[in-house]
């Protein structure tokens, strides 16, 4: 289809291949991807527990959005 460039191909590729490599920090892209997962991840099922590879960064995007508790929050959706 040609909708992307070759290099817009290797940094969609590159967040891919690198988005479970929370504890690493990449490309701004490749970090964009990580913290939508692990949004993803803590708030699919806000009674699920944070997966302990994932809790450094989620307390990070709370401290960056100025959130308290999003779990608690979203549990009372």
């Amino acid at each position: 289809m040609k909708v992307f460039t070759e290099n817009e191909v290797d940094i969609i590729c590159s967040a891919i291949y690198n988005h479970s490599s929370k504890g690493t920090t990449h490309s701004p892209f490749d970090e964009v991807l990580k913290d939508a997962d692990v949004l993803q991840h803590c708030l699919y099922n806000p009674l699920f527990d944070v997966l302990e590879h994932e809790k450094a960064r989620y307390e990070k995007l709370k401290s960056e959005f100025g959130l308290g508790d999003l779990k608690t929050f979203c549990r009372g959706l």
